[in-house]
């Protein structure tokens, strides 16, 4: 059936709502990379078994990454008129044991982990489970408002990641999907121009560019034709989000997308994806062949005159293919390297036409924007920085996951309220942020708040959005001299600053850790640093050196004490 009105829209979303509702129970379990890898599938596997061997009647549903990864697998079970309970560090030999809780409708109460009674859904509003006190024993189970790691978060993007099945796309519109499209759709493209600028969505990729200023300009560019793409080259040490969010919720890119295509004026997308994320790059080619099978995408969508396509290209990972000159070169089938600039791609990029780039969780924020509007989006955030952003918590932290803040949320709360603070008791040391192109700084800067503005002014950047945490036994000379080796390995060699320089920092590192190391070395990794970065070509060289400039600035005792 093919959706054309806003009464074929909300007849999907009934369809969508009886099967996130079934009537029977429904079993959620987690399936993105990061569950499977700490043995969801095996628990799949048990749970089939067990629903098939006991001839119950139950719906098991494969869903995205619940941001819970320190506590991966989970299983949610959400039975008719009661809250919704996760239980998680579910193991094979667990299941007959929640299925003999699910067959007495009551709690296994040793292993859940949280409650649900309802969900504040950014979009829909309140979803309600109908809590009872007095069945099931789910009032033995605290709340998730009681929980640090979920309560302090504020979930606009991750709004359906972990709840719906991604390979549905009635689910997803179930939770009102593709509604911001159909009123796209009845606007003019300036006015949806407006209102992304209007909300102030800064690009989620790097630097933090207005994305409306850049869509008005590659709109407002001369060309025949016009060009999106959506950046999905993660190729940073520790950072997994972008993979995660697109095996979760694969249709609010693609939402957003086509947004994007009818208010540039943009008759195609491209999707540069990994082509080692093999589980995003199934379900974001399943979204596009069911969004076109429902007249959501293709030809005359939503059966009006606006036609676009979505096509996906496959990389081979390198780092350097993220900057949007190399990115551009790859999907014309050239070598991946950066390009002089200007012109900029939104005056002369893909196949020399206007272009637009964002990354994935950039276009994710557009349904949301068009949908609730931007005053309402820009409440949300600090001055400057507006709207929620995605964080990937890693290294040294007790509660490790896929993250979502408002932007202005202080280092300090995300590392020890939401993180749970330092694993193993220990003292923090420092944060890098922003990914190997992003600094390290010390604990003393732990009130910075996440945004890009106050961290730039520290001398590092939010990037993409990873955070490493490290304790006090790391080591930050090691730490420098590892992520300048991930730049030597990841230059495109094209220009001479970034792939002898950083070379020769690398050495210097080496050196130092080997105890052959001098005073004089330090001043000429300073100086190295500063002429490397005014003299490379692209991002990746002018970024290059910020690891070990912020770790001389903040930690220069480590290196000191090699020195000695």
């Amino acid at each position: 059936m093919k959706i054309q009105t806003a009464e074929d829209l909300v007849k999907a979303k009934e369809q969508g709502n009886k099967t996130l509702f079934p009537g029977t129970v429904r079993i959620n379990v987690g399936m993105s990379t990061c569950c499977i890898a700490k043995g969801a599938d095996v628990v799949l596997s048990a749970l089939e078994y067990g629903l098939k061997s006991r001839n119950m009647n139950a719906e098991l549903a494969k869903v995205g990454c619940t941001g819970l990864c320190h506590m991966e697998p989970t299983v949610e079970i959400q039975q008719p008129g009661k809250s919704k309970i996760i239980y998680g560090n579910v193991k094979e030999q667990d299941i007959h044991r929640l299925l003999d809780a699910v067959a007495a409708g009551s709690v296994v109460e040793d292993m859940a982990f949280a409650r649900v009674d309802s969900e504040d859904h950014a979009l829909v509003g309140e979803i309600k489970y109908q809590y009872s006190a007095d069945e099931g024993g789910c009032a033995s189970v605290r709340s998730v408002n009681d929980i640090e790691f979920l309560k302090a978060q504020r979930k606009v993007i991750l709004r359906n990641a972990g709840s719906i099945n991604p390979e549905n796309i009635y689910e997803y519109i179930a939770r009102d999907g593709y509604a911001a499209l159909a009123r796209a759709l009845a606007m003019k493209p300036e006015a949806i121009i407006k209102d992304i600028i209007d909300a102030g969505l800064r690009g989620r990729g790097g630097g933090g560019f207005p994305a409306g200023l850049k869509w008005k300009a590659c709109r407002e560019s001369a060309g025949p034709e016009k060009y999106l793409i959506c950046n999905v080259s993660e190729g940073e040490p520790g950072i997994g989000m972008h993979r995660s969010y697109l095996e979760s919720d694969p249709h609010s890119v693609l939402e957003g997308l086509i947004i994007g295509g009818f208010a540039i004026g943009a008759s195609t997308a491209y999707v540069y994806i990994r082509d080692n994320y093999r589980i995003a790059l199934k379900r974001f080619q399943k979204a596009i062949a069911d969004a076109t099978e429902l007249g959501l995408l293709g030809d005359n969508i939503l059966g009006t005159s606006f036609s676009m396509a979505v096509k996906v290209k496959e990389g081979g990972g390198r780092f350097v293919c993220g900057e949007e000159t190399a990115l551009i070169a790859c999907i014309e089938g050239r070598i991946g390297e950066p390009c002089q600039r200007p012109p900029f791609p939104v005056e002369k990029g893909l196949f020399s036409r206007p272009t637009c780039i964002n990354n994935v969780e950039t276009w994710a924020n557009v349904p949301v924007i068009i949908a609730k509007g931007s005053a309402w989006y820009k409440k949300i955030g600090s001055d400057k920085s507006k709207g929620t952003k995605v964080l990937s918590l890693s290294g040294n932290i007790t509660r490790a996951g896929m993250i979502e803040v408002a932007m202005g949320t202080s280092l300090k709360d995300v590392v020890h309220t939401i993180g749970g603070g330092i694993d193993g008791g220990k003292k923090l040391k420092s944060i890098q942020t922003g990914g190997p192109s992003g600094g390290v700084i010390p604990a003393s800067l732990e009130t910075l708040t996440v945004d890009y503005d106050s961290l730039k002014s520290a001398g590092t950047m939010l990037g993409s959005g990873g955070m490493v945490i490290m304790d006090e036994t790391t080591d930050m000379v090691k730490i420098a001299r590892y992520l300048t080796d991930f730049f030597v390995q990841e230059s495109c060699g094209k220009c001479v600053p970034c792939r002898e320089g950083v070379c020769r920092m690398c050495a210097m590192l080496d050196e130092i850790i080997a105890g052959r190391g001098t005073a004089h070395d330090l001043s000429l990794l300073q100086d190295m640093s500063e002429t490397i970065i005014s003299a490379s070509a692209c991002a990746l060289g002018k970024t290059a050196p910020i690891p070990v400039l912020s770790s001389l600035k903040h930690f220069r005792d480590d290196y000191v004490a090699y020195i000695k």
